[in-house]
C-alpha cells in the first residue's frame, strides 16, 4: 500500500484515523496543486476514441498506460476518485494545517507552564 493508501481502500473502521491524520492535509495541498489543477476538463470522442480540448495543465492530460479497469479519464478525475485530494479543498486543507500548527504551539506553551520536573 506504501506510505499514503488510497482513501477509497482504507477499510471503513479506519476512516476516522485517515481523516484525523495530520499528514493528510500538507500531501492533499501538494498532490491537488501539481495532479488536479485543470480549468476545463477535456471530452471523451467516442467517435475518434480520444480526448478533444486537452488543456496545457498537468491535471488536464489523459491518463497514458492506464490499466485496463480504468478506462479512458484524465489525471484530475484519477486523483480525485482514487485518493480524494480535490483542488477546490486547498483552502479548507491549508486552514486545516494552520489550525495544526497554532493547537501545537497552544499545547507547548500549556506544557512549559504547567509541566515542572524539578523537586523542591
Amino acid at each position: 500500500m506504501g506510505y499514503n493508501p488510497p482513501a477509497s481502500s482504507i477499510p471503513q473502521g479506519y476512516q476516522w484515523l485517515y481523516t484525523i491524520s495530520p499528514q493528510k492535509f500538507p500531501m492533499c495541498i501538494l498532490v491537488a496543486l501539481v495532479f488536479t489543477k485543470c480549468d476545463t476538463l477535456p471530452t471523451w470522442d467516442e467517435t475518434t476514441q480520444s480526448y478533444i480540448n486537452v488543456g496545457s495543465d498537468l491535471g488536464c492530460q489523459p491518463m497514458a498506460n492506464a490499466p485496463a479497469t480504468i478506462n479512458h479519464t484524465t489525471l484530475k478525475e484519477y486523483t480525485e476518485s482514487y485518493y480524494g485530494f480535490k483542488y477546490d479543498e486547498i483552502a479548507q486543507n491549508f486552514g486545516i494545517v494552520l489550525g495544526c500548527i497554532a493547537l501545537f504551539r497552544v499545547w507547548g506553551l500549556l506544557a512549559l507552564r504547567f509541566i515542572n520536573h524539578q523537586k523542591r
